[in-house]
């Protein structure tokens, strides 16, 4: 471990405050510090570090990794959100784990992420990447949507909704969950379609191989929107088509625990109640 770039909130005090002792506990490295909403600094700076730690929520995770990807960074989420799906560490144990990491006792988990793009009459106006779901969906109007959903081409459904989600298995535990769609382990690759709250009760969810793309062409709905993780939106009109398919950019974590941690992540997570051994 050469260069470390701690990624953290200035106007959250625990944030400031934890980048401050990691930055002294890291003293052995070179440390770069990058306010969360900095994306342009950090996307620059990132073929110069050796691993990156977001000092917030899985919000301040997935901009990070949208950031990083393409340089290859592995990113160490340290969870100051609710939930952490995407997070490694709590914050209280963050300092007793920096001796490991800078003798680089740890695992890399490579996770798949989307190649999203929008094109209006065979002209591209947008493209990004996702490592956790594009969603094409009513906007402010509380209408719904009607999409034609295609596969490599061959169409699949055409349902009236109010949206319909394309994700990794990475966020299978963020809209498509909330929308009734199923949870993917992470070492999978594949796409997930999963309308949003369909009429007429059409299939729940798809699960395809990543080598297909899906495309979304927007039939009716004034108003509609493209959000991309939740956190990047685009207008989109009828007409218009949104394609996902498998990116070439792989997301990195650092991973601390064993092979089995996912599940065990999702039960506490979610708050499910775990049965009893049956003897």
């Amino acid at each position: 471990m050469r260069t470390i770039g701690l990624l953290y909130h200035p106007s959250r005090p625990e944030s400031q405050a934890l980048a401050e002792a990691l930055g002294e506990a890291l003293s052995g490295a070179c440390v770069r510090r990058f306010a969360a909403d900095d994306e342009n600094a950090l996307r620059q700076a990132a073929p110069t570090l050796d691993l990156l730690i977001t000092l917030g929520g899985d919000g301040t995770i997935v901009r990070a990794v949208r950031s990083v990807a393409q340089a290859g960074t592995p990113v160490l989420g340290v969870n100051l959100g609710r939930l952490g799906f995407l997070a490694e560490v709590d914050p209280d144990d963050m300092l007793e784990i920096v001796p490991a990491l800078l003798r680089g006792e740890y695992a890399i988990e490579e996770r798949m992420m989307l190649a999203v793009t929008v094109e209006r009459e065979g002209k591209r106006l947008f493209e990004s990447h996702a490592i956790n779901d594009a969603v094409l969906a009513r906007g402010a109007i509380s209408r719904t949507v009607r999409v034609s959903v295609e596969v490599d081409g061959r169409h699949v459904m055409t349902p009236v909704a109010d949206g319909v989600i394309v994700s990794t298995p990475t966020g299978s535990t963020a809209y498509c969950l909330a929308a009734g769609g199923p949870i993917v382990a992470p070492d999978l690759n594949c796409l997930a379609i999963t309308p949003i709250a369909p009429h007429l009760g059409i299939v729940r969810s798809f699960i395809i191989p990543p080598q297909r793309q899906v495309c979304l062409r927007l039939i009716k709905g004034e108003g509609a929107m493209l959000t991309v993780d939740g956190q990047v939106d685009i207008a989109v009109s009828p007409g218009d088509v949104v394609c996902a398919s498998m990116s070439e950019q792989r997301a990195r974590f650092v991973r601390l625990a064993g092979a089995g941690y996912y599940y065990e992540s999702v039960l506490r997570r979610l708050g499910w109640a775990d049965r009893p051994e049956v003897p």
